[in-house]
C-alpha cells in the first residue's frame, strides 16, 4: 500500500507534519477555502460539500497510491494551515500535478518552500514519476515564484477564460544526474 516509504502515515520537516487527510479537517479547511485572498487565483470560495469532496478524493488517493495532496500542519499549533502535494493525471498516475494551498494567515514565512521541497523530494525518492509539473494562474506571482524557487520552469501558457495558467514544469532528468553524481 505504501511502497517505499518508511513512514507511511506522514512526512515532516522541523515546522511542518503533512499528513492524510481526516474528516476533522472539514471545519478548519472550510475556514481557509472561504478566504477570498486564497481562493483568488483558484476558484470561488468552496462550500462545505466541495470541501469535504476534496477530502474523500485526497483520502481515495491516498488509500490507492500511497500519497495524496497531503493535510500541511503547523507542529507548533497543532492546527491545519493547508495542503501541499501531488494530484495524478487520470490517464498517468506517473505524471504528478504539485498543489499547494495555505491559509493567508501563514504566507510568506517559507512554509510553502518548506513543504513543496519535502513532497517533491519523496516524490523523486519513492515515486518515479516521468513528470512532475504545477498550472499556476498567470496572475500569481507568489505561486510563479515560489514554483522558480523549487526549479520549475514555464513550458507553456493555458488560456482559458478567466483562469489563464501557465504550465509548469520540473527538470527530472537535470536533477536526477544531479542526485546520482
Amino acid at each position: 500500500m505504501f511502497p517505499n516509504r518508511s513512514d507511511s502515515h506522514m512526512l515532516e520537516t522541523s515546522r511542518l507534519i503533512l499528513r492524510p487527510w481526516t474528516m476533522p479537517d472539514l471545519q478548519s479547511f472550510h475556514a481557509i477555502c472561504q478566504k477570498s485572498e486564497v481562493m483568488k487565483y483558484i476558484d470561488n470560495p468552496w462550500n462545505s460539500e466541495r470541501v469535504r469532496e476534496f477530502i474523500r478524493n485526497e483520502q481515495q488517493q491516498f488509500k490507492q497510491l500511497g500519497h495524496c495532496r497531503w493535510a500541511l500542519e503547523l507542529k507548533t499549533l497543532n492546527r491545519l494551515i493547508g495542503f501541499c502535494g501531488f494530484r495524478p493525471l487520470q490517464d498517468d498516475d506517473r505524471q504528478l500535478e504539485i498543489g499547494w494551498r495555505l491559509d493567508s494567515d501563514y504566507w510568506q514565512q517559507g512554509l510553502g518552500f518548506e513543504a513543496a521541497e519535502l513532497v517533491i523530494n519523496d516524490a523523486l525518492q519513492n515515486l518515479s514519476p516521468t513528470r512532475l509539473f504545477a498550472k499556476i494562474h498567470v496572475h500569481n506571482q507568489a505561486s510563479l515564484a515560489l514554483a522558480k524557487k523549487l526549479g520549475f520552469e514555464i513550458t507553456k501558457r493555458i488560456p482559458v477564460a478567466e483562469f489563464d495558467d501557465f504550465l509548469l514544469d520540473y527538470p527530472l532528468i537535470a536533477n536526477q544526474e544531479i542526485k546520482s553524481c
